[in-house]
């Protein structure tokens, strides 16, 4: 049986039958049910969910029961199997070492090595690519396998899955869900709540995916991550990745480079990033009403902006950051963008900020509090 997710519109309820499922294992290893839901939030009891008269529970809402649940079963395992836990806080700093990774490719590397030192040098993740296939592999040793701990591990698979798609803005499909348990053990209202089909009695968990989409360039920012955590990791709801435009997307993929100050990507790069020909590229960007030089010289503007404004880089500095082979080039296309000269634009920013902070009360500071750069370096 193969494994396959779909893109779907986001929902903003589960299924009564998700959290009955979560309840069932939740009280087979000693929980109060009635008691973890009034923490969660419901108004209702087990017996209302049991009896089918409660159908629907809005997202959030659901979240917080599985975030109650998932944090009791992992807990409970790792009492029972003398293993350390991976805490939600850690998830955070695994995600911010994401963040810092041009590809996908690189950020999962990255998160199966910070994932092995935070587990005591224990290597529990793995990637193998073979052929067009890659699988991301998780070996958590048990002792038993239980419901809850089922639920836990497709839980940690979810996570990866929907983070990687975060990561790049675009939803990625599974071709294939394994899962190291009996079938016996199966639970068809989470089968559901994911949209994914498992493989059991598999030799590991593990998720697989095309490997094309480890060149996908990630895209995120730090702002992003504080609204990611609203939720994650506990919603396990498909998200609603809104793919948005290709040029948001393929800017991301420029500002990032520039920022690195490896090359820009080209039509041909970007292209494979994003898995399109180049003659598909290109229309997607002509409906979007743009184009990749539009998008390449409006990420020079914004990075140069930024630099001029917050830094105490030279004139000079600046056009190298942002790939102008001179600075005369530079003071062209800067003049073209914004009216103003390279210098007059920093001189007037300064000065209004220097304004502002007169009528505050406040003697302005530049950048770096170290003198002003000279503003015709060169």
């Amino acid at each position: 049986m193969r494994a396959t997710s779909h893109r779907s519109p986001a929902r903003w309820s589960a299924p009564g039958s998700a959290v009955t499922a979560l309840l069932d294992a939740y009280e087979n290893i000693g929980g109060d049910g009635d008691a973890a839901l009034r923490r969660s939030g419901f108004a209702y009891l087990t017996a209302e969910l049991r009896e089918g008269r409660v159908e629907e529970v809005p997202r959030s809402l659901f979240a917080r029961f599985a975030q109650e649940s998932v944090l009791t079963f992992e807990q409970h395992g790792c009492i029972r199997d003398d293993r350390p836990r991976f805490p939600v806080s850690r998830l955070r700093m695994l995600c911010l070492t994401m963040l810092a990774c041009p590809t996908l490719r690189l950020a999962i590397e990255t998160a199966i090595e910070f994932h092995r030192i935070a587990m005591n040098d224990f290597p529990m993740l793995a990637l193998r690519v073979e052929g067009g296939t890659a699988t991301l592999l998780m070996n958590i040793p048990r002792l038993e396998h239980s419901v809850g701990d089922l639920l836990v591990t497709m839980y940690g698979l979810t996570t990866f899955h929907r983070l990687f798609g975060w990561l790049t803005g675009e939803e990625i499909r599974l071709s294939h869900v394994g899962l190291a348990y009996p079938g016996r053990l199966e639970q068809p209202a989470f089968n559901d709540l994911l949209q994914l089909k498992s493989n059991f009695d598999s030799a590991h968990d593990s998720i697989s995916f095309p490997a094309a989409c480890l060149d996908r360039p990630v895209i995120r920012s730090y702002a992003d991550l504080q609204n990611l955590f609203t939720l994650f990791p506990f919603d396990l709801l498909p998200p609603d990745y809104g793919a948005g435009a290709l040029a948001d997307h393929a800017g991301a993929a420029i500002r990032s480079a520039l920022l690195r100050r490896d090359d820009i990507p080209g039509l041909d790069q970007l292209s494979r990033m994003f898995g399109l020909s180049t003659a598909t590229f290109r229309r997607r960007l002509t409906a979007e009403g743009t184009s990749l030089v539009k998008i390449r010289q409006a990420c020079r503007q914004e990075i140069a902006v930024d630099l001029l404004e917050r830094s105490r880089l030279s004139i000079k500095e600046i056009a190298e950051r942002v790939q102008f082979n001179d600075t005369a080039t530079f003071r062209r296309a800067f003049r073209a963008w914004t009216g103003r000269s390279p210098s007059d634009f920093r001189a007037r920013q300064v000065a209004r900020a220097e304004r502002m902070a007169s009528l505050g009360g406040q003697r302005r500071t530049w950048p770096g509090r170290g003198p002003r750069p000279s503003e015709e370096a060169t």
